[in-house]
């Protein structure tokens, strides 16, 4: 979205609140943080830090749209010299939410205690952005808290790796306490704070501090109600927060009649001292991310730990930036991963394609020297038989000639009638429809081979052929002589008898 786009209501009235009374909306204010964080990308305020809590200020640019209704940057604006009412007309709720979603960092809106409102509001916007199919491709919307719990909406990815965040992260806020539920929480459930009873109240005003300041700066402190842990919620990232009591070992005293004190030989074995783990009054913070890396602090001798409180939400600030970087990285690789995976598809698509043209033309050539052999061969087939049966007609008129002028007519009566029946077979003009359909014949496999190289007939890749067993200097057969064979006289006697 343009800097110069149109405000929705809700950024407009924020804008006017922070021209008004800057003071009304700061840190204190989370719910108000991503419309801030929307209008600071537009320039139109900014948040710098005073004593490790951001203010909103008003720009420049931020009076000029409250004077002139649109922002200064915008081309070419409409009516430029006549003052355009300040009250922007409102836009459809679904894309006002989808655009929002769009300016946030981590396309991730959150409110801690919404009212009901704002929960009904928000939950009509997320139904109409996925009815008109206003969800960006490649994208989810994603959300919880309809009814209960912190209202939290997401435009995540649509991938397997996403939605198993999505999933971490709804279960998180369902399982999570803050605010007052927090330290209601710290009351009932005494293994939140490993502390003695002497440094509890010192260790609960620790956290109610903690939890103050990190609300300056739009984090949270938590409690999870199963882990029984306390953490420190910085956007998306959670910390572990381990707030523990040090321990000083001191020599246990042992009673004067006890017999261990007793050493009657010198070559008994002297029990050594036991020692007692008594609470010393120091306290130490741990902050440990998911991660093996974890950074805590203590009391020391002229500084307490609750001087370093701000140290610790820094050092979760910068663990959670560098998350996000790793995370824009990996996103980045991925990208890159998948602009050439898409080039090596491409080509290998190319590739295919140029294989298969390759083959489609080599199989057509082979196609019509084939269909050509195999007329070859029915022809020479039908004409050697037709041949053969005037030979053998003929041979059949001979042999009753000669039956006649021996005065047996009827000595060879039957294999004159079994030859004439043969030749009959063999004519392949007593089967004329058989002849003509052989015309337009239908070549097999076997029969392309000859005609394709080293090319499957079956699909466009090559094959092996196993070398062939004639000699070397043989000339390699002709798949279209120049003198058909079917054409060349027999010589010699003419084996019909295996036709």
């Amino acid at each position: 979205m343009q800097r110069w786009a149109t405000l929705n209501d809700r950024q407009l009235s924020v804008l006017q609140r922070v021209a008004n009374d800057a003071e009304e909306v700061s840190a204190r204010r989370s719910e108000l943080a991503t419309t801030v964080y929307a209008l600071r990308n537009r320039g139109l305020v900014k948040t710098p830090r005073r004593d490790g809590v951001w203010q909103v200020e008003i720009t420049e640019a931020g009076r000029f749209y409250l004077q002139h209704g649109h922002h200064p940057d915008r081309p070419e604006p409409v009516g430029w010299g006549t003052k355009v009412p300040q009250r922007v007309p409102a836009q459809d709720p679904a894309a006002e939410l989808i655009a929002e979603l769009c300016l946030v960092a981590g396309e991730t809106i959150r409110i801690d205690d919404p009212d009901d409102a704002t929960r009904a509001r928000y939950r009509k916007a997320v139904n109409a952005a996925k009815r008109q199919g206003l969800v960006p491709d490649g994208k989810q919307l994603l959300h919880t808290g309809r009814d209960v719990g912190p209202l939290i909406i997401k435009l995540g990815d649509d991938s397997p790796a996403a939605k198993t965040d999505w999933n971490r992260i709804r279960l998180r806020a369902r399982d999570e306490v803050t605010g007052d539920a927090l330290f209601e929480l710290l009351g009932r459930a005494q293994q939140l704070l490993k502390v003695s009873d002497g440094a509890r109240e010192r260790a609960v005003d620790l956290v109610r501090i903690l939890a103050r300041r990190s609300e300056r700066r739009g984090h949270a402190v938590a409690a999870s109600r199963k882990s029984q842990q306390l953490s420190l919620r910085v956007r998306e990232h959670s910390f572990t927060i381990k707030i523990s009591e040090d321990v000083d070992e001191l020599p246990r005293r042992l009673p004067a009649d006890d017999p261990r004190l007793r050493v009657t030989y010198d070559w008994q074995r002297i029990t050594p001292p036991e020692y007692d783990s008594v609470p010393s009054g120091r306290l130490r913070i741990e902050l440990s991310p998911r991660t093996p890396d974890a950074r805590e602090w203590t009391d020391r001798d002229r500084s307490k730990v609750e001087t370093k409180l701000t140290e610790v939400i820094d050092e979760a600030e910068r663990q959670a930036e560098q998350a996000e970087e790793q995370e824009r990285m990996r996103r980045r690789q991925h990208q890159e991963w998948l602009t050439e995976h898409e080039k090596q598809q491409a080509e290998e698509e190319r590739r295919k394609a140029a294989t298969r043209g390759e083959w489609e033309a080599a199989m057509a050539a082979a196609r019509r020297l084939a269909i050509e052999q195999l007329r070859e061969k029915a022809f020479g087939d039908a004409l050697l038989g037709w041949m053969l049966a005037g030979q053998i007609r003929e041979f059949c008129d001979e042999l009753d000639r000669a039956a006649t002028v021996a005065g047996a007519p009827d000595a060879a009566t039957e294999w004159m009638a079994w030859a004439r029946a043969r030749a009959d077979q063999l004519d392949p003009a007593a089967d004329l429809e058989a002849l003509v359909e052989r015309f337009h014949p239908d070549p097999s496999p076997d029969d392309l081979r000859p005609h394709l190289g080293d090319w499957s007939p079956l699909e466009p890749r090559k094959e092996y052929r196993p070398p062939s067993r004639e000699p070397l200097n043989h000339p390699a057969p002709s798949y279209v002589p120049e003198v058909p064979t079917w054409i060349l006289a027999r010589q010699g006697r003419f084996p019909w008898w295996r036709l």
